[in-house]
């Protein structure tokens, strides 16, 4: 595993612990972070420290623009986006501090999506009388409409955290599609919900609807939460023909005493309730347990030996209820979502999803 830089307080070491290499395999810099991290003497420091690094990366990206560059630019913008994503992904202590990093991230990422290859969209969702943000890429160049791929996140990610990973699935003929869903990115406004199947039909019902890409060709990709909410929605929505489950788990009941402090905070905001001790017992609900009988369609289940967030004996569980429908991966160097290693699973994983969705 990659060593962090050195410095700050007790909560910063340990989200460096568990989600240094996060940064580095989602597109931040080795620079920057090397640059950002040492300076961050308490936690409280972390956003604003980031949202600096952010502004400084958007006004290059403005710069660039001006010089006509426009692909440039857009990948600018993205670096500038992760680094207000990342200002904000587990930190809670200012709400308002957290808003104005949400908010300059959405502002970057959407800024750059027609300028990027493939371009990208916003689209917006129908769900529960509101609607889910999205970002739908179309990859050119092959016959017809090409197959497609939602892309999950979990408790702390969002949709646009993804496009390092959406890059790979791209190159391999797949289109994407990200969103945020209940408790993420732009609908924090809403509590996690345990049954994310009821979010994916919904997403999937946009799909058919939108018609740019083949919905008889679906899969889907989740990452950490994602990964629990992607077998839970593959079993339930006959319309996905192919799912992976990348640093999920089987129940959290089982390991909620050893999650971070910042995970569990995390969650009891996401469950918007008053105390951790109420989130705990609202994650009793995140179990797969009984929900992947009978599964019938493909399911390839990712994990790391080295997992210290979601035990590889979750992801070992998985596969064993899913039964023939499962194909089990554990790499034994792996971390959470063996984001030590992106240059194995990510292939591994776009391979076996171009070819589930042939």
């Amino acid at each position: 595993m990659s060593a962090a830089p050195a410095g700050g307080d007790r909560l910063t070491q340990e989200a460096m612990a568990h989600w240094y290499v996060r940064l580095l395999a989602n597109g931040i810099s080795y620079h920057d972070a090397s640059d950002v991290i040492p300076r961050v003497t308490s936690w409280r420091e972390w956003c604003r420290l980031w949202i600096e690094r952010g502004d400084l990366r958007r006004e290059e990206a403005e710069a660039i623009a001006r010089e006509g560059r426009r692909l440039s630019a857009a990948e600018a913008c993205v670096r500038a986006a992760l680094a207000y994503h990342f200002a904000q992904f587990v930190y809670h202590e200012d709400a308002a501090l957290k808003r104005e990093a949400q908010e300059k991230k959405v502002a970057c990422h959407t800024k750059a999506l027609p300028d990027l290859r493939p371009p990208g969209e916003r689209v917006s969702i129908p769900y529960e009388g509101g609607a889910l943000p999205g970002v739908l890429r179309v990859p050119g160049g092959g016959k017809g409409k090409p197959p497609c791929v939602l892309l999950i996140a979990g408790l702390d990610s969002t949709k646009e955290e993804f496009f390092t990973l959406e890059e790979v699935l791209h190159d391999r003929g797949l289109a994407t599609l990200a969103f945020d869903g209940p408790a993420q990115g732009e609908r924090a406004d809403l509590p996690l919900r345990p049954d994310y199947e009821r979010v994916v039909s919904a997403v999937v019902d946009f799909v058919v609807r939108d018609g740019r890409v083949d919905a008889s060709r679906l899969g889907a990709l989740g990452v950490s939460l994602g990964g629990y909410y992607c077998p839970r929605a593959l079993a339930a929505e006959k319309r996905l023909k192919a799912g992976v489950a990348a640093g999920g788990f089987y129940d959290m009941a089982g390991f909620w005493a050893a999650l971070p402090a910042l995970t569990r905070q995390g969650l009891q905001h996401a469950f918007q309730v008053s105390s951790e001790k109420e989130a705990g017992e609202r994650a009793k609900a995140l179990s797969l347990r009984g929900k992947l009988a009978g599964l019938d369609r493909s399911l390839l289940v990712i994990g790391g030996g080295q997992d210290r967030l979601c035990p590889p004996e979750d992801s070992r569980r998985v596969a064993e209820e899913a039964g023939k429908a499962a194909d089990l991966v554990i790499f034994p160097e792996g971390g959470h979502v063996c984001n030590n290693i992106p240059f194995r699973w990510r292939p591994l994983a776009a391979d076996w999803l171009a070819e589930k969705l042939r």
